[in-house]
């Protein structure tokens, strides 16, 4: 199974359960967070996210760039110098 295969499966089954009619809800990174108390990445992931007003957007722009977690922070996509260099 690659993991296109497992996407495509994944996809299917959200699809049948919005079709039975069952209500999908998203967890926030806080509460992913507090369902695996062990993981460091949902840990960063719940503290930038509470850190920027519960805004994914705000993690993305963050300006306090002399956070200890600024460079791994969440949400970063590609910059834009890593676009031109790919080019």
């Amino acid at each position: 199974m690659t993991n296109n295969d497992g996407l495509r499966k994944a996809r299917e089954a959200k699809a049948a359960r919005i079709i039975a009619g069952e209500k999908i809800t998203f967890a926030n990174p806080m509460q992913k967070a507090s369902k695996n108390p062990k993981s460091l990445r949902l840990a960063i992931n719940a503290k930038c996210y509470n850190c920027s007003n519960d805004q994914k957007g705000e993690v993305r722009v963050c300006p306090v760039k002399s956070c200890p977690l600024w460079p791994v922070r969440p949400y970063q996509g590609k910059s834009q110098e890593e676009d031109r260099v790919q080019k």
